[in-house]
């Protein structure tokens, strides 16, 4: 073999090596650094830096959009749209600071030093405000929305990923403003995040079990006092981490997933309990939009009732506006196939949402609940005073009952009445109680109402004699 040969082996060789060494660094799609080599280069300046004397700051840019331009163009076209943003960001870095394609739709920045935080979240703004312009595709300009999480090295930092998961947090925080925004990590992100994940953890430990339980607030008539039903409210509470709120645990379990299971055990418990009740006396439920979108729900409520020989017709579910912004339709049969089976739908937290007035004609509702917000109003100003009789009275004319959450003063009682509101529930009228607790409450209703006294859960001597007076 000629000389010249064996050194044009060589040369392949030498290339062949640099292209493999390429390859293993190297996302090919975007021609940025992977996670691994990104990882590895950060570790390393790192550990040789001191980081007490300077700063270095990480940043993720997250993509949304990206399943959406997907699934109506094609995922060639996604690909094409986070490659020309891949080499947008590699042309506005500078040289010292690493770029690599973190996962599919999100990117992430290391910069070694930098002067201050400003800094840090003023080249933030920068890459997004550069990666947010439209992409060119043929005769589309496709268009995604961006946020940013930043983090900062401490001193002793200890390695890449631990500045990869903080500044994972940045970017949660940041999407969660509904838009493309900017957000630094505080520990408190780590300190919600961990209570999150234990949270998430307590709801598929199978050996607590009696870690939910339901508690029974009473609504009343507004005119005569009388007792109603109650809703049932879920509680949760663990050995360890205590009494945790419905606004902390129900996120978590939709997220999850577990809402479904637990939804069913409330049907079935609230179900079962309210047997026992007088037959005048409802128990309303709330429903959870995941649970519509599970298809189990229909057969939830049918074993509820089936189980503890309960009548439709004294079952009320509660559902919330958000229900109805994702598959109207599908949700729209449910609600429905509900109202068929004898169960009576209620809108619940009116005027916390999008409050479309659709919704009251459109869905087979017969009641609607009155959010506390605007009862805790009343007191602000006159609009509000306004705007609730506006809605007692379209209620009306749709042929929809009317109950106000969030009675607290006996003024509000005596305004709701002027406005001819049905039903009445609050802490005034009564906090939610144990189901222990709920036959005292039917006997001292009935009591009061042999003296002719409204609501006994109440021992402000201010409201009765307000009731008396009206």
């Amino acid at each position: 073999m000629e000389t010249t040969d064996i050194e044009q082996l060589r040369k392949h060789a030498a290339q062949l090596e640099k292209d493999i060494a390429h390859l293993v660094r190297h996302d090919q799609l975007t021609g940025l650094m992977n996670r691994s080599a990104f990882v590895s280069d950060v570790d390393r300046i790192i550990s040789a830096t001191d980081y007490s004397q300077t700063k270095g700051a990480m940043i993720e840019i997250g993509i949304r959009g990206i399943p959406r331009i997907s699934g109506s163009l094609g995922r060639h076209v996604a690909d094409y749209v986070i490659s020309a943003l891949a080499a947008r960001l590699n042309r506005m870095r500078e040289p010292e600071t690493l770029c690599c394609r973190l996962d599919y739709w999100s990117f992430a920045i290391f910069i070694p030093k930098i002067n201050d935080p400003l800094e840090a979240l003023t080249t933030a703004k920068s890459f997004i405000e550069t990666l947010n312009k439209p992409v060119d595709w043929v005769d589309r300009h496709l268009k995604v929305e961006l946020g940013a999480g930043v983090a900062l090295t401490t001193e002793g930092q200890k390695d890449a990923l631990e500045l990869l998961e903080n500044v994972s947090l940045a970017l949660k925080s940041a999407t969660e403003k509904n838009g493309p925004g900017y957000s630094f990590f505080n520990p408190a992100l780590a300190q919600i995040s961990k209570r999150k994940s234990d949270v998430m953890q307590a709801l598929h430990d199978p050996s607590d079990k009696q870690l939910f339980k339901l508690h029974y607030q009473p609504f009343f008539n507004a005119k005569s006092g009388d007792l109603v039903g109650f809703e049932a409210l879920m509680r949760m509470d663990h050995t360890e981490l205590g009494s945790i709120s419905p606004a902390e645990f129900i996120p978590v379990a939709e997220e999850s997933g577990d809402i479904t299971r637990l939804g069913a055990w409330a049907l079935a418990e609230a179900c079962r309990e309210a047997a026992n009740w007088p037959n005048h006396l409802i128990v309303a439920v709330n429903i959870s939009p995941e649970q519509f979108y599970s298809g189990t729900l229909l057969t939830d409520v049918h074993n509820a009732l089936e189980l503890s020989s309960f009548p439709a017709y004294r079952l009320e579910l509660e559902i919330t506006e958000s229900t109805m912004l994702k598959d109207s339709e599908m949700v729209m049969s449910q609600l429905n196939a509900l109202r068929d089976m004898g169960c009576a739908i209620v809108l619940d937290d009116f005027g916390t949402g999008y409050s479309s007035l659709s919704y009251m004609w459109k869905f087979p509702f017969s009641k609607l609940k009155i959010d506390r917000s605007f009862i805790l109003a009343l007191d602000d100003t006159h609009l509000v005073r306004g705007m609730l009789r506006s809605i007692i009275d379209l209620s009306r004319n749709l042929g929809l009952k009317i109950t106000a959450e969030g009675i607290e003063k006996p003024e509000h009682v005596a305004l709701l009445r002027e406005y001819s509101c049905d039903y009445l529930q609050g802490y005034l009228t009564g906090r939610p109680a144990s189901a222990t607790d709920i036959a005292a409450i039917i006997l001292k209703n009935y009591a009061s109402q042999l003296r002719e006294q409204p609501y006994p859960a109440v021992a402000d001597p201010k409201f009765r004699s307000n009731k008396q007076s009206t």
